[in-house]
């Protein structure tokens, strides 16, 4: 009977872990979701697609390496992002990046999800795919 309970204990602590390892997964993957405020007077990434205000590819790039991996069990490493052009600040505005990866290349696709606040300060939510 003694060993029963230990067993019993042992299951129960193995799940707890299970369900705090879930969590922290969660509330990492949470994290493709960006968001980035361009303003359009003081930066020097600031840059325009087709006469809109764009996330400039540097800060996809960097955001994306940065955010790709967070924990081993979450995507893969990666290393040297690049992103081809900027991303416009419009709903449902998509290009896809690049990186490296266990030798080889993947495809990372980014899309605007959100664009809020004044037209020359917007608030672009913006996601990218593992």
């Amino acid at each position: 009977m003694r060993h029963s309970g230990f067993v019993v204990g042992a299951v129960g602590g193995a799940i707890a872990v299970a369900a705090v390892g879930a969590g922290f997964t969660h509330v990492f993957a949470a994290k493709d979701l960006q968001h980035t405020t361009l303003d359009l007077v003081r930066t020097g990434l600031y840059v325009t697609v087709d006469g809109h205000p764009a996330v400039h590819h540097t800060i996809l790039e960097s955001r994306i390496e940065g955010w790709y991996h967070p924990l081993p069990w979450v995507g893969r490493k990666i290393h040297d992002v690049s992103c081809p052009t900027h991303l416009p600040a419009v709903v449902g505005a998509r290009e896809t990046c690049t990186a490296r990866s266990d030798g080889g290349r993947i495809e990372i696709p980014v899309s605007v999800v959100e664009v809020e606040g004044k037209p020359t300060e917007p608030t672009v939510f913006w996601k990218f795919a593992r």
